[in-house]
């Protein structure tokens, strides 16, 4: 009678273990957003409009996003200490496909002023395996108050 038991413990116990794990890899996808997007700021801090080119899926071949990404690395670019404020996500704690607005308010730290911009993000594929992060656009600075289009 003590065997039977056993295994439904063990049994249980590896269930729990997978949950887990498949849980943990969907709250992390939040994560791998977030820093898709501090990476893209960091260049557009740094001036780099080149890289943030390139970390923009399809940029490149549209001359309205160049031109977008070239003002506000101009604009934008101090190399200060990126200091995000506020980051909401658009596909907060979606499993599966999601495209949308994401908004994020930074400065450099201190008393700078606050700067907002909406991000296109569109995910694809199971949260859970994984799944992965493309940045479509960035916005120019929006009002503190602003919300992002949807």
């Amino acid at each position: 009678m003590i065997l039977p038991r056993i295994w439904v413990i063990v049994l249980l116990g590896i269930l729990f273990l997978a949950a887990s794990f498949f849980v943990a890899r969907w709250l992390t996808a939040e994560n791998r957003e977030r820093n898709a997007v501090v990476e893209l700021l960091q260049l557009q801090s740094e001036g780099d409009a080149a890289g943030m080119i390139a970390a923009i899926d399809g940029c490149a071949q549209e001359p309205a996003c160049r031109a977008e990404v070239q003002s506000n690395a101009r604009q934008l670019s101090d190399g200060g200490s990126l200091k995000i404020l506020r980051f909401d996500s658009a596909g907060a704690y979606s499993i599966g496909d999601s495209t949308g607005q994401s908004r994020i308010a930074w400065n450099r730290g201190g008393t700078s002023p606050a700067v907002v911009q909406c991000i296109e993000v569109e995910r694809r594929g199971l949260a859970f395996f994984g799944g992965s992060i493309t940045l479509r656009s960035l916005s120019r600075p929006i009002g503190s108050e602003a919300s992002c289009p949807s």
